[in-house]
């Protein structure tokens, strides 16, 4: 096929997919380059920049219980952590596409829970605290990008208490 009749067969490709994955709900389903699942945030913000080979290799396959290891499409460690009934289990952890660790904390049915940890691309703390039912409950300490200031603050329920 010449250079110049692929364009408008690419472009056919990219359209339809894109319109498939608006119509689908993608809460039902991962998204796998070869056999390697992709971060769904990541995707959907470079879809239109994948190149036709890639294209040629993507899937959306429903959710499946088991540990799961995410990537971003550049390659880089998204996320690890259990799959159970089509939501976080247990233990995850998340990095930034530089690499960097970006948040950790355990989950129960898709919701946060307990204490967890967040980082600047930089790899420097971001903020530490709990969550209850996927809301802030009780003490978080945030922190400066350069680490120079904190702040304390103490939440009941996802509402502000006080600083």
């Amino acid at each position: 096929m010449k250079a110049k009749n692929i364009f408008p067969v690419i472009t056919l490709f990219l359209l339809s997919n894109l319109t498939f994955a608006q119509t689908m709900n993608l809460d039902e389903y991962e998204i796998y380059l070869n056999d390697t699942s992709i971060c769904k945030s990541a995707f959907l913000e470079k879809a239109k920049d994948l190149d036709s080979t890639r294209l040629k290799n993507l899937s959306f396959r429903p959710i499946t219980d088991g540990q799961k290891t995410i990537y971003y499409l550049n390659g880089s460690l998204y996320g690890k952590g259990e799959i159970r009934n089509k939501k976080e289990k247990g233990f995850w952890t998340y990095w930034h596409d530089n690499g960097q660790k970006a948040r950790e904390g355990s989950f129960t049915l898709g919701k946060r829970e307990g204490t967890h940890t967040y980082w600047y691309p930089n790899g420097k703390i971001r903020g530490i605290g709990n969550f209850k039912h996927d809301v802030y409950d009780g003490e978080w300490i945030m922190y400066k990008e350069d680490g120079s200031d904190t702040i304390r603050q103490f939440y009941k329920k996802g509402k502000l208490v006080n600083k």
